[in-house]
């Protein structure tokens, strides 16, 4: 059963086309469910973040290119044209390595970002409450959950803990030069707010005001950062005095349009606003950034400052590799030992099948003959059909056994399935592929 990857990320794609395929918690859990009833799909999984969308999926059939993104733009289908350049594709060994890199925090913008590893983690369960995982994807995903682990015990890529956060707080340091006396407005009380705001506290900004759709949350975060929350719908006055804002929430729209802020700006008597929207969907206009004494920098500003960061841990993204490729080993071994077996038993059946159509031609060929004489000629079939499929199969049981895990381009298993015709039928849409379409696509 092969594994696709499909997705998009901040490597493949500006913020504005990723966020073409931003889907909050419900309309995810809702993708997932709509995906499993689809008769291609298997076994899918859905990693989200601010940086990424990337759908995983097992299969029975062999996916186009074209079949992926039909899929992964099931909840968006208005959206296909406008990702269709910038998505990206895996397959099998590909697939599974990407995934573990990604747990591992070397796809991330932030090189050993932690808070990856917990949105695998998000998406695993995700995909288990809903039902859409199995056998393969409870290895895959616990498999990748572990090399993140071991990545960040036996590396020092997380050393510092260097993230998003801290990408703003530079930036914001290097508008304002030092943050004492600055005002810290948070819209969202979620985690990556609150890791942002900890910097800034921590770099001397001294009051904080907190807005959340849920006020009691709001209140424990502003309770943790010694700050003071207000009511949602109140934001836009506390927009008046604070110097820094950081805007993270759900909201599929924009909350901090260019002709609100216009008006605010005014009250301000030019004093500069910074503003770090690191929502997905963005919060905050882009035209806001027009203004004068505004400056709105959004995910992708702050890859130029997470650069550095990103040079001074390439040896420890060598030793990650090195993890990587033995834990991507360890599961792709697992993996084809287990595909192995279904083949063998189809090939087995196939040779008995085409031994008991051929007794019964002979049988009705002979007539009639004594029955020793034909249980001799039963055992003497059967031992030739035995003796003809036991090589292949020792051959393919010994190259995975040899393989450490790595996944050929071609393999014997790949050409035991071909020569004895053991190919499952491919999938066009909802409809199965005769032999000759399929033959024709290869």
């Amino acid at each position: 059963m092969p594994i696709y990857l499909i997705g998009l990320s901040h490597r493949s794609a500006p913020i504005e086309t990723r966020e073409q395929l931003s889907f909050s918690n419900k309309e995810l859990k809702a993708a997932l469910c709509t995906l499993i009833q689809r008769p291609e799909v298997d076994e899918a999984a859905l990693l989200h973040t601010c940086n990424r969308t990337e759908l995983y999926l097992a299969s029975l059939h062999r996916l186009t290119e074209n079949q992926l993104a039909s899929l992964l733009c099931l909840m968006r289908p208005e959206a296909m044209s406008k990702v269709r350049d910038h998505l990206y594709y895996g397959k099998d060994t590909e697939a599974v390595a990407h995934l573990f890199e990604v747990a591992a925090g070397i796809d991330s913008m932030v090189i050993g970002e932690y808070q990856v590893l917990g949105q695998v983690k998000e998406a695993y369960d995700t995909a288990g409450i809903c039902n859409t995982i199995g056998s393969i994807f409870h290895a895959l995903f616990r498999q990748a959950i572990v090399t993140g682990k071991r990545a960040r015990t036996e590396t020092e890529i997380g050393k510092g803990g260097f993230s998003v956060g801290h990408a703003a707080v530079e930036l914001a340091s290097s508008i304002f030069g030092s943050l004492a006396g600055k005002t810290v407005l948070i819209l969202g009380a979620g985690k990556m707010s609150e890791i942002t705001t900890r910097h800034l506290v921590s770099e001397g900004a001294p009051f904080v005001v907190v807005a959340n759709r849920t006020y009691e949350r709001a209140q424990e975060l502003a309770g943790k950062l010694g700050g003071q929350a207000i009511q949602y719908q109140d934001f836009h006055h506390a927009v008046e005095t604070a110097d820094i804002i950081i805007s993270s929430t759900a909201a599929p729209h924009p909350i901090l349009r260019r002709d609100d802020l216009a008006l605010i700006m005014r009250k301000r008597r030019g004093r500069s606003l910074f503003l770090i929207d690191i929502a997905m969907p963005r919060d905050i206009e882009r035209s806001v950034e027009t203004l004068d004494n505004v400056f709105l920098y959004d995910m992708d500003d702050l890859q130029d400052v997470v650069a550095e960061s990103a040079q001074q841990r390439q040896a420890e993204v060598e030793k990650v590799k090195q993890i990587i490729r033995e834990e991507t080993a360890k599961f792709t071994e697992w993996f084809r030992i287990r595909e192995a077996a279904p083949l063998l038993s189809r090939l087995k059946k196939r040779v008995n099948e085409i031994q008991e159509a051929e007794l019964n031609r002979l049988r009705e060929q002979l007539g009639e003959i004594g029955e020793s004489q034909w249980r001799a000629i039963e055992a003497a079939t059967r031992s030739m059909v035995r003796q003809v499929v036991r090589h292949p199969i020792v051959r393919i049981k010994q190259e995975l056994a040899q393989s450490n895990g790595k996944c050929p381009e071609y393999s014997l298993l790949d050409a035991a399935e071909e020569i004895f015709g053991l190919e499952e039928p491919a999938v066009e849409g909802d409809h199965i592929v005769s032999d000759e379409t399929t033959e024709e696509s290869r």
